[in-house]
C-alpha cells in the first residue's frame, strides 16, 4: 500500500509505474512486445500454409500436426531447453533459443517457401499413397509431404509456449522485486498485447488485395516473416540492455528483494495420472485445463474449416487471422480490467464459472447458426449466414482466448492455495504436465477419430452435429467440474482459517 500511496487513484491503476522504474519497466515492456509480435505474426501464417498452401492441405491437417507432432516436440524442446539451461546458464539460452528460431523463420521465408513445390511430395504422389494405405494415415500423410509447412506450424506453435513461458516470464520473475509484481506484470501484458494487435493488423494489411490472389500475397509473406525476425533481434538486443545496463543498477535490481521462485515438483506423465487421480480435489482441477483443450479444440475446429471454406486464397485466410489476432488483443486488454473486478467481487466459484458457462453461451449460438446453415438458412441479423457465423466465430474465439489468459489460468492457480505445500507443488505439476498438454491431445485425437478413423477422409465440416454434441457435454462436464471444486474449495479455506 505504501508503494502505491503517492499515486492518485487513476494513476495507482492505470500506471503505478515511478519515473525511476521507467530504465527497467520499458525495456522489459518492448521485449515482452517483441516476443507477442513474433508469436501472433507466426502463428498466423501457420495455419494460412496449412488451410491454403500445403497440397492436399486444409483444417483437417491441423488435428494430426498438434496430436502427434506438436507435443512430442514440445516435450523434447521441454528436455533440450532444461539441458541448454543446466550447461550454458539462462542468458546463454536466451540467445541459443532465440537464435535458432530467428534462423529457421529466414531460411523458410527465403529458401524453402519459395521452394515448396520442389520440396514437397507431389499432390499425385499423396494420393497414391492413401490409395494404399489404412484410413487413419489420410491426413498424416499430407502432413510429412508437405513437410516445410508442417516444421514451421510446429515450432510456430513451440515459439508460444517457449519464448512466452520459458524465456519472458521465467527472466521476469527472476528480475522483478516484490515490491513491483503486482505492479509490472499486469502492464505487461496490456503492452505485450498491443504487440498482438500490431501483428494482427500488419496481417490483416497485407492480406487486403483485391484480383492478386496468391502470388502478392507470396511477397508479403517474406516481409511479414523478415519483420518477425527483425523482433527477434531486438528482443536478444532488449535483454543484453536489461542484463547490462538494467540490473547493475541497485535501485532497480536487487537479489534479496526479488520475488522467490515457487519450486514445481518434477512430475512424470504416468506418476501425473496417478497423483490426479488418486485426488478428487486435484482430480477436479486437472478436469478444468482437459476440459477448456478439448472444447476449445472442438470448437476451433468447426470454426478454422468455415474460415477455409469462405476462403478462396490466401489472402482471404490471412485477412481473417490478422482480425482474429487484433480482437484477441483488444478482448483481452478489456477482460484483464472485468476480470480483476470479478475476482475482487466473487467467490472462487462463481469467477471460476464465468469462462465456461460465457463460453457455452457464445459457442452455442455459433454452432446452432453452423446448423442453421446447413439446414438451408440464408439470413441471420440482416447478413449471410457465412458472413455472420464468421464474425460471431472470431469473437467466441477471441474470447474464450482472452478470457483463458485472465481469468481462466488466476482462478486455476488459486484453487491450489488451500493444499498443503507438497500436495500443492505435486498436484500443480501433475496438471501442468497432464491436464495442460492432455487436452490439447485429446482434443486432437477426437478430430481425427471423426476425420481419419470412423470416416476416412472426410471433413470436419461434415461432423458439425457430432461436434456440437460432444462441445457441450465438455463444457457441461466443465460446469460440473467448478461447481464441485468450488465447495471443496471453501471447505478447506474454512478449514485452513479454523486452524489459524
Amino acid at each position: 500500500m505504501g508503494e502505491n500511496a503517492e499515486f492518485g487513484k487513476i494513476r495507482s491503476v492505470l500506471w503505478p509505474i515511478h519515473n525511476f522504474e521507467l530504465k527497467k519497466f520499458l525495456p522489459m515492456s518492448f521485449l515482452m512486445f517483441s516476443v507477442l509480435f513474433v508469436y501472433t505474426a507466426v502463428r498466423d501464417l501457420k495455419d494460412v500454409f496449412v488451410q491454403n498452401y500445403a497440397a492436399l492441405g486444409g483444417t483437417e491437417m491441423i488435428a494430426p500436426l498438434k496430436g502427434i507432432f506438436v507435443l512430442p516436440t514440445s516435450l523434447l524442446v521441454a528436455m533440450v531447453f532444461a539441458s541448454l539451461v543446466s550447461k550454458f546458464g539462462m542468458q546463454k539460452t536466451f540467445y541459443i533459443v532465440v537464435s535458432f528460431f530467428a534462423t529457421f523463420f529466414f531460411v523458410f521465408a527465403f529458401f524453402l517457401f519459395p521452394n515448396a513445390n520442389k520440396i514437397h511430395w507431389s499432390a499425385e504422389t499423396m494420393i497414391r499413397m492413401k490409395e494404399h494405405s489404412p484410413g487413419f494415415l489420410c491426413y498424416i500423410i499430407p502432413c510429412i509431404g508437405n513437410w516445410a509447412y508442417s516444421l514451421f506450424f510446429i515450432l510456430a506453435e513451440t515459439w508460444g509456449s517457449l519464448a512466452i513461458s520459458s524465456l519472458f516470464w521465467f527472466f521476469a520473475n527472476q528480475i522483478t522485486k516484490k515490491t513491483e509484481v503486482n505492479r509490472f506484470y499486469a502492464l505487461y501484458s496490456l503492452i505485450g498485447n498491443i504487440g498482438v494487435y500490431f501483428a494482427g493488423k500488419t496481417t490483416e494489411q497485407m492480406s487486403k488485395i483485391e484480383g492478386k490472389g496468391a502470388a502478392e500475397f507470396d511477397k508479403n509473406v517474406k516481409l511479414l516473416i523478415s519483420t518477425a525476425v527483425v523482433f527477434c533481434i531486438i528482443s536478444m538486443i532488449l535483454y543484453y540492455y536489461i542484463n547490462k545496463v538494467v540490473l547493475a543498477d541497485p535501485k532497480l535490481y536487487d537479489p534479496s528483494q526479488v520475488k522467490p521462485k515457487k519450486k514445481k515438483a518434477k512430475v512424470g506423465f504416468l506418476a501425473g495420472i496417478k497423483i490426479v487421480f488418486s485426488n478428487k480435489y486435484l482430480f477436479l482441477i486437472f478436469m478444468l485445463p482437459i476440459c477448456y483443450g478439448v472444447g476449445m479444440n472442438i470448437y476451433e475446429g468447426i470454426f478454422k474449416a468455415h474460415i477455409k471454406a469462405m476462403s478462396k486464397d490466401p489472402n482471404d485466410t490471412g485477412r481473417v487471422m490478422g482480425q482474429l489476432s487484433q480482437i484477441t488483443a483488444i478482448s483481452t486488454i478489456l477482460l484483464t480490467f472485468l476480470s480483476t473486478y470479478i475476482l475482487r467481487t466473487f467467490k472462487w466459484k462463481y469467477a471460476a464459472l464465468v469462462t465456461p458457462v460465457a463460453f457455452i453461451a457464445l459457442g452455442t449460438v455459433f454452432f446452432l447458426l453452423m446448423i442453421h446453415g446447413k439446414m438451408g438458412g440464408t439470413h441471420f441479423l440482416g447478413m449471410s449466414v457465412p458472413v455472420a457465423a464468421l464474425w460471431l466465430g472470431m469473437i467466441v474465439d477471441a474470447f474464450a482466448k482472452g478470457i483463458k489468459y485472465c481469468l481462466f489460468d488466476t482462478t486455476k492457480g488459486i484453487a491450489y492455495r488451500p493444499l498443503d505445500p507438497e500436495t500443492q507443488a505435486q498436484g500443480q505439476g501433475a496438471v501442468e504436465i497432464v491436464g495442460g498438454r492432455g487436452g490439447k491431445g485429446l482434443g486432437a485425437i477426437i478430430s481425427m477419430m471423426f476425420t481419419s478413423v470412423m470416416f476416412p477422409g472426410s471433413k470436419l465440416l461434415d461432423h458439425v452435429y457430432s461436434f456440437f454434441a460432444l462441445f457441450l457435454v465438455i463444457l457441461v462436464s466443465w460446469i460440473a467440474s467448478c461447481n464441485g471444486l468450488g465447495t471443496l474449495y471453501e471447505k478447506k479455506v474454512a478449514e485452513a482459517e479454523g486452524k489459524n
